[in-house]
């Protein structure tokens, strides 16, 4: 072997070395940034309370460090309801029906997914003769990665991943990145859902009246720094009393969670609905001037008019009177005093003869 072989290589086996060097180095720098975007998210998630802007977050965390444009999250929200659905999805088309696909708390996927909590291809899933027919339930979501979100020794949730947009495999540092985001969104989502239980009224799913309070001082303190308008609409059902007396409490709790989902399904999810206490309800209106308060009230108004109440052999109807008051820092010294005016508003409407909108001018 002549020298310039010798010499070609040894130049061959550094050459080597070096390019082994550099890819254990990209590798590692690799890793700092997926511990820092790890570091960075879990300081997000764990400081963020409000359920939706959370679950939001985490399927955008997803889109934006694994570059897919369709995701979707799976979870079990209510304490009523055991099972768990789409609650939120990203990427899909806008008639994408939300709340359709649904898992028993006990079905075989999720039992498997807790004894097996890192992130499964989803054909490798299918492939599991058990687990067929909960995978069929997911097929409309198109996924290529099932990530767990384990909490403790219970999974609650389910992130639905797509293909990714360059066509590429889900590389195994993915994988582990996708682990630990699914621990930490598991942890978030429980403490957000542990909030969102103690401060909904447990029968009408809107905020109870210290929360309330609380929301209505904020919303205050917010318009004097930003001198921006605020309403604030008081009402309660119609002669209430005598419909429960004639036709029960049971019936009376069903017009209640009626009249509630109403409200919540009507108004933005900037404003902030509550139970004030027994039939009357409060909606706080950021940002919203007297004029535009009054047109929301009476879009209620007429929605509540229109329904028909279940829980007898024929629908039932009610209807509620609605007062409205605009923030004024020269008139409301505290909230008590925006509180009473709408308050005002509100006796106007039902000595006017109910089923009527009246603001407090």
């Amino acid at each position: 072997m002549n020298s310039q072989t010798v010499q070609s290589e040894k130049s061959t086996k550094i050459k080597g070395n070096l390019d082994m060097y550099e890819k254990r180095i990209a590798l590692h720098e690799r890793k700092i940034y997926d511990l820092k975007n790890l570091i960075s998210l879990g300081i997000s998630l764990s400081s963020n309370l409000n359920f939706q802007s959370l679950v939001e977050s985490i399927l955008f965390s997803c889109m934006g460090q694994m570059f897919v444009d369709r995701v979707a999250i799976l979870l079990q929200v209510d304490i009523d309801e055991p099972n768990y659905y789409i609650h939120m999805s990203k990427g899909y088309d806008e008639s994408f029906p939300d709340r359709k696909i649904i898992l028993n708390e006990n079905s075989s996927l999720l039992r498997y997914l807790a004894k097996n909590p890192d992130p499964r291809p989803f054909g490798q899933l299918k492939s599991t003769p058990s687990l067929v027919i909960d995978c069929d339930k997911l097929e409309i979501l198109t996924p290529d990665l099932i990530v767990p979100m384990k909490s403790k020794n219970a999974v609650n949730g389910i992130i639905v991943l797509g293909k990714k947009m360059t066509g590429e495999e889900y590389s195994e540092s993915e994988k582990e990145f996708l682990v630990d985001l699914g621990k930490f969104a598991a942890i978030a989502v429980e403490n957000s859902r542990l909030y969102l239980m103690a401060t909904l009224d447990r029968m009408t799913r809107l905020y109870i009246h210290h929360y309330f309070q609380e929301r209505l001082l904020e919303a205050i303190k917010r318009c004097k720094r930003t001198n921006t308008p605020m309403s604030l609409i008081m009402s309660d059902i119609d002669h209430f009393k005598k419909f429960n007396d004639r036709y029960g409490h049971q019936q009376g709790d069903i017009v209640l969670k009626e009249v509630a989902a109403i409200f919540r399904q009507s108004i933005r999810s900037i404003d902030i609905p509550a139970r004030y206490g027994g039939e009357e309800f409060a909606i706080i209106l950021p940002e919203t001037a007297l004029a535009d308060a009054i047109g929301v009230a009476s879009r209620l108004r007429k929605e509540v008019e229109a329904h028909e109440f279940t829980g007898q052999n024929d629908p039932l109807h009610v209807t509620i009177s609605l007062g409205i008051a605009q923030y004024d820092p020269e008139r409301d010294k505290d909230k008590s005093d925006l509180i009473s005016r709408a308050d005002t508003a509100l006796y106007r409407a039902k000595n006017a003869g109910r089923n009527r909108v009246a603001a407090y001018k």
